[in-house]
């Protein structure tokens, strides 16, 4: 019917308003940690993106336009046991620098890395004992790579890299010969093409379990932006999620960010966030907007009094950098915390009522404000419907009010106004 078809497009349009990631940058130098020498020709990649570089004659690195966010590095030289951060915040202008070890003469793997049966640069191979990466390195433009400086012993080799989907493969390094010597050991990676998946779960609040609503959970470095904003009850869905290595970030004004860094994605995940109350600098004060949505029904014979659940109150403010909306409960009450001080709009509308504005207001301390829907003479509950009770609201008298009614929700849309 047209209300639940307005409802809808008002939905989107909240849902359509992702906060966009702002541009950064990340450079640094690469060096030998045994003779702080420059080392030129070393990769190194931003995990889960599509941001890489190799440094030069002078061992310089950058990365420029790279979106802010949160990143594990890798970096990696022929020749030289590779380099991973954990998560990195870079905001524009970072500078990271790499110190790469020389290898212990022991042992050694060489292969080549294919994505989808054709050789492939910067995949993320790693050497692993008990969940313990003893070594790291990333493939070559050629997609060869090579592991050194590991002791002998059982491995899990593993690759991975954006977009495709983990190869894993078990590899053993004998002791050298009894005249020395370094062992090699030949061992190829081919990672299959992944799809895209769902990732969702709930951002928690740590001083609102009421409302949890308006937390933007981002995969980071993707163009277009990825992200996706949570509900009133803090839950959040992204969809179209690549496969391989990403990072996740839930943030919100006021309170710290909260990051799981390399996930990997081979499938429909469910990750859950936490943000904790900023407390550096970020005291300013809060406030709740409450009350109650009442339906004025006029007494008529055989219709049923519409339930006090279901209306939805919104509030914004002038320029729309701040929006909520919320639904009524069963009392048909209402609450939405987490209001900072400023001067604001607010509204109630349900379907088959009159929507109704309040005035604008300043928020400097918690406030009720109660609204009261008229039921609206012109809108058709659909035949064989006992008003206020829902029908399909598509009677031919009604075309062209529905179609005015859907340009203006268009236009409000356009203006982050709704109600």
């Amino acid at each position: 019917m047209l209300g639940n078809r307005l409802e809808n497009i008002a939905a989107l349009c909240f849902i359509l308003l992702p906060a966009l990631a702002s541009a950064g940058s990340l450079s640094g130098t690469v060096t030998r940690s045994d003779t702080d020498q420059a080392v030129a020709g070393a990769q190194v990649v931003v995990r889960g993106t599509i941001y890489r570089a190799i440094s030069d004659t002078n061992g310089n690195y950058s990365i420029p336009s790279l979106p802010n966010g949160s990143y594990g590095l890798t970096c990696h030289a022929p020749g030289l046991r590779g380099a991973a951060t954990t998560a990195v915040w870079v905001p524009d202008g970072t500078i990271r620098d790499f110190s790469l070890p020389p290898p212990s003469d022991i042992a050694a793997i060489h292969g080549l890395a294919s994505c989808a049966g054709t050789p492939c640069q910067a995949v993320i191979i790693s050497a692993r004992q008990d969940s313990r990466t003893q070594g790291i390195a990333l493939s070559s433009p050629d997609g060869t790579f090579s592991l050194v400086g590991l002791a002998p012993g059982e491995y899990e080799l593993r690759g991975v890299a954006y977009g495709y989907l983990p190869a894993n493969v078990a590899v053993t390094l004998p002791a050298p010969a009894v005249d020395g010597g370094v062992t090699l050991v030949e061992q190829n990676l081919d990672l299959a093409l992944g799809g895209t998946y769902a990732l969702g779960g709930v951002v928690a609040l740590s001083d609102n379990p009421l409302d949890r609503s308006n937390s933007t959970v981002r995969c980071n470095g993707q163009i277009p932006n990825l992200n996706s904003v949570t509900n009133t009850g803090g839950s959040y869905i992204l969809e179209g999620v690549p496969a391989g290595p990403l990072s996740f970030t839930a943030y919100r004004s006021g309170y710290s960010s909260a990051t799981q860094i390399d996930i990997n994605m081979t499938g429909d995940r469910n990750i859950n966030f936490v943000l904790i109350k900023d407390g550096n600098g970020s005291s300013d004060p809060t406030f709740r907007l409450e009350g109650t949505v009442t339906l004025l029904v006029p007494d008529q014979d055989g219709s049923t009094p519409p339930p006090p659940a279901g209306s939805h109150v919104s509030i914004w403010n002038a320029d729309q950098t701040f929006q909520r909306q919320t639904t009524t409960n069963p009392a048909g009450e209402f609450a939405i915390g987490s209001i900072p001080e400023g001067n604001y709009l607010a509204g109630a509308s349900r379907e088959g009522f009159i929507t109704q504005t309040a005035d604008p207001f300043d928020m400097t301390a918690n406030r009720t404000m109660n609204f009261t829907l008229e039921l609206d003479p012109d809108y058709d509950w659909g035949p064989g419907e006992n008003a206020p009770e829902k029908g399909c609201g598509c009677s031919a008298t009604q075309t062209g009010g529905i179609l005015l009614a859907a340009f203006m929700l268009l236009l409000l849309c356009r203006k982050k106004w709704i109600v």
